[in-house]
């Protein structure tokens, strides 16, 4: 027994903290200003306080102002006049903190009371790890009984974790010591999908350790604003950060190995996707075509829709994100 909390880690040193770790919580928020009292609500019904919490909106298009406006007095609002995406809002945040330890929440998601005071405790008593998580709990209007089954604790890998962060990103929202996170070079303010993961990459070329405190302390909204309910982008995201990582000259040759297989994983899944969504196009253009009343120009879209799927939907996709 470790302590107050289980712990899943590679192989380390134990210690006697020396003096308490000091903890700022970083709070990203784009368009869930109604989401975000209760994120705020969370942070502050902690039985650790944080030492410092920075919202970072991101230009949003509603009221951030108010929403925070409740907890102006033990939380500092930093705002970027254009949006940069979730790698440039955390970096904002990031910039922001004084902090040992940054703890990281999106804005529409919540905290259970007891996250800081068990990420605080793991990182005070394990210096070599750099960033520590916990498991989570969905929910949501979005939540389903299999995605609340995933059990992280089941899959966190204690050895190797080198290659395995070239597979997958195991580390959602985790305790990051800030100053290796700033060695590091932050997060990559170009990638809309996935900074936080090429991120970690490059922390654990570097050496970085992580570990997990098995228990659901981060509570994850299910909803269908979220940026991961877009299927066809964050496929397209991972994709792209693959590529960034299989790209990264630091790679040995395993490691060059495990990125190049990830890479054509990420490539496959994308690509299978569009495929069935292609046929699934081209069917429902062919049945409305079937329509009598419609216009000329609705017509003309529905067959090439019905040719060429492929082109019609990365057309509305850039139309609809423009």
């Amino acid at each position: 027994m470790n302590g107050d909390w289980p712990v899943l880690a590679p192989e380390g040193p134990w210690v006697e903290p020396p003096r308490p770790v000091t903890v700022g919580i970083v709070v990203t928020a784009h368009n869930v200003a109604s989401f975000l009292p209760a994120a705020l609500a969370s942070v502050l019904a902690q039985t650790r306080l944080p030492d410092e919490v920075v919202v970072c909106d991101d230009a949003s298009e509603d009221d951030v102002v108010a929403a925070v406006a409740p907890f102006a007095d033990r939380v500092r609002l930093v705002r970027r006049a254009v949006r940069g995406g979730e790698g440039a809002a955390k970096n904002t945040a990031m910039a922001a903190l004084t902090s040992d330890l940054a703890v990281i929440l999106d804005g529409d998601d919540e905290m259970a009371p007891q996250r800081v005071e068990a990420l605080a405790w793991l990182a005070e008593r394990r210096p070599d790890l750099h960033l520590m998580t916990t498991t989570w709990e969905d929910f949501g209007p979005g939540a389903t009984e299999v995605e609340s089954e995933w059990s992280l604790d089941r899959h966190f890998p204690v050895e190797d974790q080198r290659s395995e962060i070239l597979r997958w990103n195991f580390l959602p929202a985790p305790a990051i010591r800030r100053l290796p996170f700033l060695e590091a070079g932050g997060f990559d303010e170009t990638l809309r999908y996935g900074p936080d993961w090429e991120c970690y990459v490059r922390m654990f070329l570097h050496g970085a350790a992580a570990g997990l405190i098995p228990l659901p302390l981060y509570r994850y909204r299910r909803w269908s604003g979220q940026q991961t309910a877009d299927t066809e982008r964050v496929l397209a995201g991972r994709e792209r950060v693959a590529e960034l990582i299989a790209a990264n000259p630091e790679l040995g040759e395993h490691d060059h190995e495990v990125a190049a297989g990830t890479l054509a994983d990420a490539a496959f899944a994308h690509w299978a996707w569009r495929m069935r969504h292609r046929q699934a196009v081209s069917a429902e253009a062919r049945r409305l075509l079937r329509h009598g009343s419609l216009s000329p120009r609705r017509r003309t879209v529905l067959h090439l829709a019905a040719r060429w799927p492929g082109l019609v939907t990365r057309l509305l996709i850039r139309q609809a994100g423009s």
